[in-house]
């Protein structure tokens, strides 16, 4: 079993709340990174598997991320990381 508590702080690894703010909209949302199993997109859980739980894993604070998903390119920055 994985605690929060014993991951790094310094960047999104998986039990992460991360706050994104979409670069195109100015609009921001707040996802927890779950594993697979615990994956629930309408209560903004979301796999590290998915596509943007991919693009998140291990970047940081202030970084800009960008997602291709079947409805086209998100672009993401990093507002926010807690556990």
């Amino acid at each position: 079993i994985i605690e929060s508590k014993d991951l790094p702080n310094d960047a999104v690894y998986i039990l992460s709340d991360v706050t994104l703010k979409d670069r195109k909209s100015g609009e921001t949302v707040t996802y927890k990174l779950v594993s697979p199993e615990e994956a629930d997109f309408d209560v903004n859980k979301i796999s590290v598997t998915s596509p943007i739980g991919k693009a998140l894993l291990k970047k940081k604070l202030g970084d800009d991320v960008t997602v291709t998903v079947p409805a086209g390119t998100l672009e993401y920055t990093i507002i926010n990381i807690t556990r």
